[in-house]
């Protein structure tokens, strides 16, 4: 992919995660719900679990921070690597990685 596509979708994954965490903020702190003492029992947080739409929200979040770091630190490393051959491996070793943490993060989401 050309870089400045990558640093386009970098961009807009800091803005989703910017709004992503105000809405998170937004419903489990005091400015809307019971703030986090009272919302955070046995019911409040097994209730919200069930909900489609927390797992939308947690699915999203869960999607733009990890590619946001991953791309990330692909760029880091990418300022180190100059061989095109390296460059290919380490990109193989961050997407393999990318996907078990993404696949491990997603088990909570789809158990509830």
């Amino acid at each position: 992919m050309k870089e400045s596509y990558i640093r386009l979708i970098q961009y807009l994954l800091g803005i989703a995660i910017a709004i992503l965490i105000l809405i998170h903020l937004a419903i489990f702190t005091s400015f809307i719900g019971p703030g986090y003492e009272l919302g955070l029992s046995w019911e409040t947080v097994s209730e919200r679990m069930s909900s489609p739409f927390y797992d939308i929200i947690y699915t999203l979040l869960l999607f733009a921070l990890l590619t946001h770091g991953f791309i990330g630190i692909r760029n880091i490393l990418f300022e180190y690597i100059t061989g095109y051959r390296a460059r290919i491996a380490v990109s193989w070793v961050i997407w393999t990685i990318y996907i078990i943490i993404l696949i491990y993060g997603m088990l909570p989401i789809i158990a509830s």
